[in-house]
């Protein structure tokens, strides 16, 4: 029995080995097509990355866009409230004018 044992302890070492190469080599393969992979899923990422800054610019130019047209009705708006207030004051005037007339 002792004779046969290093014989079969050899050829489990040859077999341990050649496992362990065969499953090195489907682990080098599969890293290799991630690898492969990779390029094509950066590119597509890069492609996300650049329509996303091309929206953000051009949701900052419509914002901009926004606030000068904010600000130009603010102005009109205080003009119109001006013009209001000049008339209402011209009415009154016209009134007590009119009530002084009657008189």
């Amino acid at each position: 029995m002792a004779g046969t044992d290093p014989p079969k302890n050899l050829l489990s070492l040859i077999r341990d080995f050649a496992s362990e190469k065969s499953q090195g080599e489907r682990r080098v393969v599969g890293l290799k097509k991630q690898i492969e992979e990779l390029p094509s899923e950066l590119e597509a990422v890069n492609s996300e990355l650049e329509e996303s800054k091309r929206l953000k610019e051009t949701t900052e130019q419509e914002l901009k866009g926004f606030e000068v047209e904010l600000a130009l009705n603010e102005a009109s708006i205080q003009a119109l409230e001006a013009r209001i207030a000049l008339i209402q004051d011209e009415i009154s005037t016209i009134g007590s004018e009119i009530e002084d007339l009657k008189r």
